[in-house]
Protein backbone atom coordinates (compact mmCIF):
# COMPACT_ATOMS: atom_id res chain seq x y z
CA UNK A 1 0.00 0.00 0.00
CA UNK A 2 1.10 3.65 -0.71
CA UNK A 3 0.26 6.59 0.74
CA UNK A 4 1.15 9.94 -0.43
CA UNK A 5 1.45 12.27 2.34
CA UNK A 6 2.63 16.24 3.07
CA UNK A 7 5.39 15.67 5.32
CA UNK A 8 6.38 12.13 5.76
CA UNK A 9 9.42 13.07 8.46
CA UNK A 10 6.05 14.43 10.92
CA UNK A 11 4.12 11.23 10.17
CA UNK A 12 7.80 9.28 10.98
CA UNK A 13 7.97 11.20 13.95
CA UNK A 14 4.55 10.71 15.53
CA UNK A 15 4.82 6.90 15.24
CA UNK A 16 7.95 6.76 17.09
CA UNK A 17 6.78 9.37 19.37
CA UNK A 18 3.47 7.05 19.98
CA UNK A 19 6.02 4.12 20.40
CA UNK A 20 3.27 2.18 17.45
CA UNK A 21 6.31 -0.16 16.64
CA UNK A 22 6.37 -1.51 20.50
CA UNK A 23 2.83 -1.25 20.90
CA UNK A 24 1.49 -3.31 18.04
CA UNK A 25 4.76 -5.09 17.08
CA UNK A 26 5.19 -4.10 13.90
CA UNK A 27 8.47 -2.73 11.78
CA UNK A 28 9.26 0.46 10.87
CA UNK A 29 11.80 1.68 8.85
CA UNK A 30 14.20 4.08 8.89
CA UNK A 31 13.07 7.34 6.79
CA UNK A 32 15.08 7.75 3.56
CA UNK A 33 15.17 10.23 0.36
CA UNK A 34 14.88 8.08 -2.98
CA UNK A 35 16.86 8.81 -6.40
CA UNK A 36 13.07 9.19 -7.60
CA UNK A 37 12.62 12.50 -5.79
CA UNK A 38 10.59 11.02 -2.73
CA UNK A 39 11.16 10.84 1.26
CA UNK A 40 9.75 8.17 2.11
CA UNK A 41 9.76 5.03 4.87
CA UNK A 42 7.84 2.18 5.43
CA UNK A 43 6.07 0.13 8.08
CA UNK A 44 4.60 -3.48 7.87
CA UNK A 45 0.90 -3.64 10.04
CA UNK A 46 0.15 -6.35 12.27
CA UNK A 47 -1.54 -8.23 9.58
CA UNK A 48 1.42 -8.29 7.13
CA UNK A 49 0.64 -5.74 4.58
CA UNK A 50 3.72 -3.46 4.04
CA UNK A 51 2.86 0.34 3.90
CA UNK A 52 5.34 3.16 1.78
CA UNK A 53 4.34 6.40 3.59
CA UNK A 54 6.07 9.09 0.97
CA UNK A 55 6.07 12.41 -0.21
CA UNK A 56 7.23 13.84 -2.95
CA UNK A 57 10.27 16.27 -3.27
Amino acid sequence: MHLLVEDAAAWHAELLRRDIAGKYRIEIGELKQQPWRMLDFSLTDPSGVLWRIAQNL
